[in-house]
Parts: structure tokens; sequence; C-alpha cells
């Protein structure tokens, strides 16, 4: 008689094992809101300051093979305080991610993704009355961790990088003039780190994102900038069948 309450103590805790294993929905559309606090830096000084935006997301495939797009409106960090170099200027960077991905096991816990990264960055600068643009692209690497926690909340962790960006820094006067275009090379890594609750076709995650993005001139050999921050974020997806 009291092997009968172990025997269903076993078979509860198996059903919990494989209940928890199961993937959660892969198919999604959604909205990231980023909030990012840090810092852009180039030669001529470091501006500091915290931009937030929406971060639009789709992701659609089968069991084993997926695609994945995001993209971000160019959203503006205001300078606080106004530099001495720059006056009031407002770095505006706008970011688009795409990849194909593949889950490693049929478990679809791990995902390894190719595909491409695009930074669009505009820079007003008024005490020097001019403004810098650029735009960098470069092939994307990634990977996506998903971990269940039970039938309705599960932990996703995601990192990608572009190991080289390659584009041009555009320098224009305020009036419109060209002042130079200087070629420029960079690097890219973002990271997540979410906890997520989803029931039925809705999920919401919760998480910290972090972006690195570090570039230099091809000519010169010289640092061109670096964006740096890091910030909490919240997502919204809608659970595709």
């Amino acid at each position: 008689m009291a092997r009968v309450p172990k025997l269903r103590i076993l078979a509860a805790l198996l059903t919990i094992f494989a209940t928890a294993q199961t993937p959660p929905p892969q198919n999604y559309v959604g909205i990231q809101g980023l909030v990012i606090i840090g810092q852009h830096q180039d030669i001529a000084g470091t501006q500091k300051g915290v931009g937030a935006g929406p971060l639009l997301q789709v992701r659609a495939g089968g069991r084993r093979l997926a695609g994945s797009i995001e993209g971000i409106p160019v959203v503006g960090i205001p300078n606080v305080p106004p530099s001495a170099a720059y006056g009031q200027a407002t770095p505006h960077l706008g970011i688009f991610n795409g990849q194909l991905e593949y889950a490693t096991s049929a478990n679809q816990a791990l995902w390894l993704g190719l595909g491409e990264t695009i930074y669009n960055q505009r820079t007003p600068l008024p005490a020097q009355n001019q403004v810098v643009s650029s735009r960098l692209a470069g092939v994307r690497y990634t990977a996506r961790y998903v971990h269940p926690l039970n039938e309705s909340h599960f932990i996703e962790a995601f990192v990608g990088a572009a190991p080289v960006l390659s584009g041009s820094d555009v320098y224009v006067a305020t009036g419109g003039a060209l002042i130079d275009t200087k070629p420029e090379r960079a690097s890219e890594i973002d990271a997540s780190l979410s906890f997520a609750y989803y029931h039925h076709s809705t999920a919401w995650l919760i998480g910290l994102r972090s972006l690195n993005f570090a570039a230099k001139f091809i000519n010169t050999g010289e640092a061109a900038d670096r964006n740096v921050g890091i910030g909490p974020l919240i997502e919204w997806r809608h659970i595709l069948p």
C-alpha cells in the first residue's frame, strides 16, 4: 500500500517535468517598449541621455526554421546638459535587425541565426552649425535560448552580434552644403534577458536589454563614435497560430 503514493508522486513529477519542457509559442507579432539609458562618445566628447521608443517585431516559421525581423524608428536621445563642443545636440538612432533562425534540437530551446543589421544615425551639432549622419550595415549572428518554467511562464535570453558594419559618416552644414564624407567601419552587439507570461494568444515579457556599438574611421584608424546603453523593456506579443 505504501508504494501507491510514491508511484503517484513520481507520476506527478514526471508530468510536471514534461509540461515544463513544452516549448512556448515561437510565432508572433509584437511591440517592445524600450528605454535606453546611455551615452554617445566621439573625439569631441561624451553626450549622456535617456531615450525611449517602440521596437516592432515579427517572427514566423516552422518547428526548426523561422524568420525574425525587428525595427525601431529613429529615437532621439537628448544631451543633458548641452556640451561646449556640440551645444544642445540630440543624437537620433534607428535600428533594423533581421535573421533566419534554426533550432538546434527538437525541443526548440536553442536557436542560432544569420541575417543583417542596419544602423541609421543622425546627430545635429548646433554649436558647429552642422549635422552628421551615417548608415551602416553588415552580417548579423544571433543566439536565442528559450526555457519554459511551467505551462504559462518561460525565460528568454537573446544575443545578437554584427562584427563588421560598413558605411560612411556624412557631414552636412546647417544650410545643406556637403562638408565631408568619411568611410567608417563598426561593430555592434545587443543582448536581452526577459521573464515571460503567456495565456492563449497573448504573451507579456519584462526584462532588460543592452546595446553596444563602436566605430572607427577607415582612412585614419581613429575612433569615430561609440553608443552604449542599457534599460528596461516590456514587450507584448500576439501569438500566431
